[in-house]
């Protein structure tokens, strides 16, 4: 478990009344993320004052990588559904929607990615030797239940809360909140780990691996490998108090 101490630089907090669990990068993990919102259950009591509102985010890239991406997908829908908790768009499942509708060059990156986890999670084959893209489109809604894809549709690409804003991948530098392309939010790289400037809010984020929670000023980075780590990180956010547990 890790905390932290209060940001004084600019007094950060959420809403007033919320308490917000963001969840890194899960890549497959259907394990750890069994594990990590277990533990959530069980932190949700020790922190007082109880808040009026709560609010569970999956920061994207649920799927890949690691071998149970069906079943994470399958959970993060049924929370969605019950009202328990919001997956925000990864890279990733961008890549696998992209895919879906036949682009080849998405299939390419998205396959040397880790999506041939996910392809066996779901039970459907790999690419044959010079497929048709839109083939193997087909073959991959026929393979993956209706209902997940139009749960990965519906995926919006960030939440704002306060002084914070989530996003799986972060922010383009220079460019305000209200006019991030939702391309950048999911697929940022170091223009945006690298840059000190100030976005107007402070940007919680997954998408670059890190080996502990980095906070900074601008920005915090929660994905910490769990594909290949084992280690699945949650940040707990409630008024001025900032925490972070991993599996």
């Amino acid at each position: 478990m890790y905390a932290f101490p209060k940001l004084t630089a600019r007094d950060p907090r959420p809403v007033k009344g919320e308490r917000i669990y963001a969840i890194g990068d899960v890549h497959g993990r259907y394990d750890l993320m069994i594990q990590l919102l277990e533990r959530i259950i069980n932190h949700f009591p020790t922190l007082e004052p109880k808040p009026s509102q709560l609010t569970v985010l999956l920061l994207g890239n649920l799927i890949d990588h690691g071998p149970y991406g069906a079943h994470c997908v399958e959970l993060a829908k049924a929370l969605a559904e019950e009202a328990r908790a919001t997956t925000l768009l990864g890279l990733h499942e961008h890549l696998l929607l992209e895919s879906l509708d036949g682009k080849g060059e998405a299939q390419e990156a998205w396959l040397a990615m880790g999506g041939m986890a996910t392809l066996k999670s779901y039970g459907i084959g790999a690419p044959k030797l010079s497929e048709d893209p839109f083939d193997f489109a087909d073959r991959l809604e026929d393979g993956i239940p209706d209902d997940h894809i139009a749960f990965l549709r519906s995926l919006d690409a960030s939440y704002s809360s306060g002084s914070y804003f989530f996003a799986h991948a972060g922010v383009k530098p220079g460019v305000s909140i209200a006019k991030q392309s939702r391309k950048a939010l999911f697929s940022v790289g170091e223009e945006f780990t690298q840059s000190d400037r100030w976005h107007g809010q402070i940007v919680v984020h997954g998408h670059s691996t890190v080996d502990y929670v980095e906070v900074h000023e601008n920005r915090i980075a929660i994905d910490t490998g769990a594909h290949k780590t084992g280690k699945l990180t949650a940040l707990c956010l409630q008024d001025t108090h900032i925490q972070a547990f991993s599996t």
